[in-house]
């Protein structure tokens, strides 16, 4: 609040004494039993007593300031209380003030003395929440302390196990925060309150008897428990809160940001509030004495102006932490004219959108594909939902990743138990190796003479020449038996494995391996492993374990793509989307991993970790129901680590179960949402091995090292192609990609699969709305209540209508209306519900308000229709005609009357008789004449319609066809409307009922969902190809492998030219070969549909130079078998298409296949490519420019094969040098030894 208002608020108030600001600090806890020996008697006080620390070096958590009682205050600043009155004043706790403060200031210092007391008051208050300076403390040293605190909270929850379900909640959500990867300092600043309302409760570890009565008759284990109970549940409702809005787009930050901060900061006071009630509940219990417990009792008061303040300076402190996107978003935000008029503007949204995403561009080989918010309908559908509902939706996410957090804490605690063999760290150490847990290793380091860090290199070999000295003097038996079982493992730990070795205890890359790092590593070894064990995993089973999961990665992906035949067309859309997404990623990173040979024996002596390892990420993954929402989840699955050591067996349990998920699909509908989630999951684990990359970039530029070779060695060149994707995905490698098919057989397969463990969304929902003919027969006749108003009742019932873009518009915008009013609970209110009320496919609600004008005996009403979240509000004002029972109005996407540009108009008479109803602007002009018009039209439809006459039922038949055509192509396929088609569909769906709307609205939605979608846009027409789609064999646009392509819908497409400065060369319909697909074509099929439709076109073009034009009299032979159409029998022609995949061979005419229904032998339309069989052209000689861009294209190519050539060869030396080094380094040892033997 500000401080104006603030001083208002207070001097508006009668000044209260200084006792209702006086609060008794806690007295000193009394000194631990010897049973309380668990809890940590170093704690810093100012943890114990929430008050601002005053240095504690040990412990430098910095939290925000707490509030400080008047005691606290230096003297000087306590405020003199100074207030007159006839009636003695009483104190904020309800006291009368003592006569000496009553006699203080005399009658007349009135105003001066009153601003004077506010405004030490509100110094207090702004003390005792802590002021902007220490909230930004609090954020800037979030994690400065935290451990200490937990591991005190920890101990308390031991000795009262009653608030461990608050202190559980609290570590979950705390570890849950830390592993998010956002800074985002308003989510920090609401976790720094929750981290300080919880410091209060490690004043009960110095509390033994928690069922003691209180002065008040209570005891603290009953005033607490349902308090405690209270708080977990707010902790998890303000953790959900933070993740549901971390997971918004900036736009959605941005334009809803007030109502974003303001949900929060109630989670901000809420946390203060709760601190204040447990210190009032352990004041109680730690004073001395009735008097004592009830002078806290003006703590509420106090609490609630703290509360309030607290969420005052909170919202300040959020228009501070907003960042600079943020800013650069809402300048251009006010340039457009503000948060409301950008919400309902689509063209913003789409500037708005499109500006969030170039600032955010993907990197590396990437998904092929952006994410689900990157679409203006997704960022709408954002922008109308509720945050309170969209908090709702995300509960059940952000509660199975809260359990698995919770559930991993608890396992940690379990597994707190020291390896046998382990060294105990003592507080005093003599040197860097006393830090070292591993025996082996801290004598190594000991005997070396190392300080905190040692060369990676000098390390490894340093550990094997140990275990080889060791080994060979050890005069124990056990020992011996040890030397003998990990004998194996010291073959592998060598200068030729170096780099794995190193990689394995060298986290991050720098060259040198710290203490820490062989802690760490030395701990996350098995328990029944030993270290040379360990050593010898990432020397060589890594490897080869991942060169496993290669294996089974590619081969679940061929599956994938073999599956598609047989996937239902209703969702091959989703399977061909998750593909699109999913696949140059992964196949980034299988592709580059380095070949090695697997060894049965090795891989046994590994394969318990890498099983148990694969059992636990499965186990996480089935938490979290398979769905990483978001890089938290990620990290909370896989564990810490670097990700390479986890990526591939990831992946596999992923692709494993997305396989599953296109077995299902084979015979049931998917939800849209299901493989989108499914490759949104992978989609955060390409992001994270991304940002690997990055990282280890930075790491190698410093180092001086060269990028090129050290991706090809770091993790057996896993990282290659993300660094490099133009070594995998330059177009003239994926032209020669060449992948196996694969045959798939489902009878392989698992069998009994329990699809609802599976599945995250239910299936088989029906796509055609056959119930839209039910509604009328649903709808029966209503009664009224009484009570409702005159005017009321005069809009209750059914109503029918139409919107109009404008009142001059001849045609309505968006088809027929239909709604039943009804009245609600509030006075001159009604509604109508979605049961009956739907529009285009998508239901929706009313809900308004009527009131008569006294001055003119009118009824006024506004109401507002409300659709799903994706799309707008739509609002009505209007009048009722009592003459011609219509409602008559303006709508727009607004609440403000002034800014509607659309009219409407509702009638009760029938919706097939509404459909001839003339248009605002028909009866405009000639009023009798539309309504002749109509009532005409409305008696012939009729007539017609009882007498089941075939020109009524032909009309339907055809309206209804081509409202599917132009809605198809209006919104998704085909060439964009012309004006004249625009008017045509507005006039197709005014004679539409509200029920013939609903169910073509469905089955033009079922067409667009089985119609297979390229992605892809026509040359000519500019319009998105959808069904068939037809490329050249010749045209490629430069430096990439797309095409020029043409939409099968209007032949005279593909018989254009096309030219441009991104082609290679001009398109000559003449001369250039056309194919045609009417399946997705996918980058791992590229290469081969273009050498198979190559292949294919050389084979057609034989027979027919084979064929004979004319015998000896000049008469055509008849044609052979195979230069017939296969489908009508009759002779073939130049131009025509042939199969490409038909083992016969199989020509088809243009009109047979115009049809889009060829059905022939085992000819399958929607998976055999067609080629474009034409006479053969020679193509028009090269220009100057294309000779020279020719040749140059050879020198680059000719250089590209130099480069690989030296490469090779300095690899060569590079082992040359490598190997040269082992074996001098081993004539050293050997010159060594005789040495010494000689010296002997």
């Amino acid at each position: 609040m500000p401080l104006p208002r603030l001083l208002k608020r207070l001097s508006r108030k009668s000044l209260r004494s200084d006792e209702s600001l006086v609060e008794a600090k806690p007295p000193p806890l009394p000194p631990k039993s010897a049973g309380s020996s668990s809890f940590p008697a170093n704690l810093p006080q100012h943890l114990i007593y929430n008050q601002p620390s005053h240095g504690t070096p040990d412990y430098p958590w910095a939290a925000p300031r707490p509030y400080m009682s008047d005691t606290d205050l230096p003297l000087q600043q306590v405020p003199a209380v100074v207030k007159y009155s006839n009636q003695r004043p009483a104190t904020g706790n309800g006291q009368p003030l003592p006569p000496s403060v009553k006699k203080a200031n005399p009658p007349d210092a009135t105003l001066a003395a009153k601003i004077a007391v506010a405004a030490s008051v509100t110094a207090v208050v702004v003390e005792a929440v802590g002021g902007v300076e220490a909230i930004e403390e609090g954020v800037n040293t979030f994690m400065e302390g935290s451990q200490v605190l937990m591991n005190a909270l920890g101990e308390v929850a031991k000795l009262h196990p009653f608030i461990g379900v608050a202190v559980m909640t609290f570590q979950a959500v705390w570890a849950l925060e830390v592993k998010r990867r956002e800074n985002d300092k308003k989510i920090i600043a609401l976790h720094v309150e929750m981290r300080d309302m919880m410091a209060v409760l490690v004043q009960l570890g110095n509390i033994q008897d928690i069922d003691k009565v209180a002065p008040d008759g209570s005891t603290i284990k009953g005033r607490l428990e349902a308090l405690i109970k209270r708080t977990s549940d707010d902790i998890r409702a303000c953790a959900n809160a933070c993740d549901t809005y971390s997971k918004k787009k900036l736009v959605v930050k941005v334009l809803k940001g007030p109502i974003w901060e303001g949900r929060l900061v109630k989670f901000c006071g809420l946390f203060t509030q709760r601190r204040g009630e447990f210190e009032f509940a352990l004041s109680i219990h730690t004073a001395l004495g009735v008097d004592a417990a009830n002078k806290t009792l003006g703590d509420v008061d106090k609490t609630t102006r703290e509360m309030n303040e607290k969420m005052e300076l909170m919202m300040r402190m959020f228009q501070q932490f907003t960042s600079p996107e943020q800013k650069d978003i809402m300048k251009v935000v006010e340039s457009k004219g503000g948060l409301k008029a950008c919400q309902e503007n689509d063209k913003i949204l789409k500037e708005l959108n499109d500006m969030e995403t170039a600032g955010n561009p993907s990197s590396g080989a990437g998904l092929g594909g952006g994410k689900s918010s990157s679409s203006l309908a997704d960022l709408k559908e954002d922008l109308h939902l509720d945050p309170d509902a969209a908090m709702e939706k995300n509960m059940a996410v952000f509660v199975r990743k809260f359990e698995v957090q919770k559930r991993q804490i608890i396992d940690e605690l379990s597994r707190v138990v020291q390896r046998e063999g382990d060294r105990v760290i003592s507080a005093v150490t003599a040197g860097p190796h006393d830090k070292i847990v591993d025996p082996d290793i801290h004598q190594l380091w000991k005997m070396m003479g190392w300080r905190g860090s040692v060369k990676t290199r000098h390390f490894v070999m340093a550990v094997r020449d140990y275990y080889q000295e060791k080994w060979a003097h050890t005069g124990e038996q056990a020992d011996k038996v040890k030397a003998a079982e990990d004998a194996w493992a010291l073959t592998h730990i060598n200068v030729v494995r170096l780099q794995p070795i190193s990689e394995a205890f060298d986290d991050d890359s720098s060259g040198f391996v710290t203490v820490g790092e062989v802690n760490i590593f030395a701990a996350s070894r098995p328990l029944d492993w030993s270290l040379c064990h360990w050593i010898a995993f990432w020397s060589i089973g890594w490897h080869q374990s991942i060169v496993i999961y290669k294996t089974k990665i590619r081969e679940l992906i061929a599956k994938m793509f073999a599956i598609m035949p047989s996937v239902l067309p209703s969702n091959r859309t989703y399977a061909n989307d998750y593909l699109d997404l999913v696949y140059r990623g992964v196949t980034s990173l299988e592709s580059a991993i380095a070949p090695c040979f697997i060894t049965e024996s090795l891989q046994e002596k590994f394969r318990s970790y890498v099983e148990a390892e694969e059992n636990r990420l499965r186990d996480n993954l089935r938490d979290v129901r398979f769905d990483i929402d978001a890089r938290d989840t990620l990290e909370l699955v896989v564990g810490p680590g670097r990700i390479e050591r986890f990526v591939m067996p990831l992946l596999f349990l992923l692709l494993q179960r997305d396989f599953e998920i296109f077995r299902i699909a084979q015979t049931r509908v998917l939800h849209p949402d299901e493989l989108w989630d499914a490759s949104e999951t992978i989609k955060y684990v390409i992001e994270a091995v991304e940002e690997r990359v990055n990282t280890l970039k930075s790491t190698f530029q410093q180092q001086k090292l060269d990028l090129t070779q050290q991706f090809k060695l770091f993790g057996h060149g896993i990282f290659d192609y993300m660094n490099e994707p133009l070594g995998l995905w330059q177009p003239s490698v994926v032209q020669q990609m060449e992948f196996p098919d694969y045959p798939f057989d489902d009878n392989e397969e698992a069998k009994n699969i329990d699809v609802d463990q599976i599945l995250n969304y239910p299936v088989n929902k029906e796509h055609l709305d056959f119930h839209a003919y039910d509604i009328l027969s649903s709808i029966s006749m209503v009664s009224f209540p009484a009570s409702a108003s005159p005017h009321l009742r005069a809009l209750l019932g059914q109503w029918n209508g139409f919107n109009y873009s404008a009142a001059s518009a001849s045609v309505p915008k968006g088809g027929p209306i239909s709604m039943f009013l009804r009245p609600t609970d509030i006075s001159d209110a009604f509604h109508a519900d979605a049961a009956g009320a739907h529009s285009h496919w998508h239901e929706y609600t009313v809900d308004g308000s009527c009131w008569v004008d006294a001055a003119t005996d009118t009824v006024h009403f506004t109401f507002t229709r409300t659709f799903p979240p994706r799309y707008g509000a739509q609002h009505y004002a209007g009048t009722w005609d009592a003459c011609t029972d219509a409602l008559t109005g303006t709508w727009g996407p607004t609440s403000d009357e002034k800014a509607h540009e659309g009219v409407f108009v509702f009638k009760r008479i029938a919706q097939a008789d509404m459909c001839f109803f003339p248009s605002p602007r028909a009866l405009q002009a000639n009023r009798a004449r539309a309504l002749w018009s109509f009532a005409g039209a409305a008696v012939r439809q009729r007539v017609c319609q009882q007498r089941w006459s075939w020109g009524f039922f032909k009309e339907r038949r055809d309206n209804r066809k081509r409202f599917i055509e132009l809605y198809v192509r209006n919104t998704r396929f085909g060439r964009p409307l012309v004006p004249g088609e625009v008017a045509e569909l507005g006039r197709i769906e005014k004679t539409l009922t509200s029920a013939d709307s609903r169910f073509y609205h469905s089955l033009a939605e079922h067409r667009i969902q089985i119609t297979t979608g390229h992605a892809e846009t026509c040359d000519v027409c500019d319009g998105p190809i959808g069904g068939a789609r037809i490329s050249c064999l010749h045209c490629q646009m430069k430096d990439t492998f797309n095409t020029i392509d043409f939409c099968a819908e209007d032949p005279t497409c593909m018989l254009q030219p096309v030219g441009g400065d991104d082609l290679e060369r001009p398109h000559v319909p003449a001369s250039h070969d056309l194919f045609k697909v009417r399946r997705v074509v996918h980058v791992r099929q590229f290469g081969k549909t273009y050498r198979d439709a190559k292949e294919a076109l050389r084979k057609a073009r034989s027979f027919l130079e084979d064929k004979d034009p004319e015998d000896e009299d000049g008469q055509l032979p008849s044609p052979p078998p195979n230069l017939l159409c296969a489908e009508c029998k009759a002779a073939v022609a130049q131009p025509c298409w042939y199969c490409v995949h038909c083992d016969d061979p199989s020509f088809i005419c243009d009109a047979c296949d115009a049809k889009d229904a060829v059905s022939f032998g085992t000819h399958d339309m929607q998976t055999h490519d067609l080629v474009r069989v034409q006479e053969l052209v020679d193509d028009m000689p090269l220009t100057m420019e294309e000779r020279f861009s020719e040749l140059d294209a050879r020198f680059v190519k000719h250089e590209a094969v130099m480069d690989g050539r030296l490469r090779r060869v300095e690899e060569r030396l590079g082992r040359l040098e490598t190997a040269v080094d082992t074996r001098m380094s081993r004539v050293e040892k050997l010159l060594e030894r005789i040495l010494a033997s000689v010296e002997e």
